[in-house]
């Protein structure tokens, strides 16, 4: 199991510079109340304030 796990980073650190940009947590918003919150899962559901669909927030 430790083998794999040098070889995974070995794999990710050979690859690094080929990496353009970098993560960015993506926001989900009720553009209703306002509210934000962390995208955790595949579908954006509904504001448990209000009930309105919510959007993916642009990034700022």
């Amino acid at each position: 199991m430790f083998e794999n796990v040098v070889l995974t980073s070995e794999a990710f650190r050979e690859s690094a510079h080929l990496m353009q940009g970098s993560l960015r947590m993506a926001l989900k918003g009720c553009p209703d109340c306002g509210t934000a919150q962390m995208i955790a899962s595949p579908s954006l559901g509904t504001c448990e304030e209000c009930g309105s669909a919510l959007v993916v927030l642009p990034f700022d």
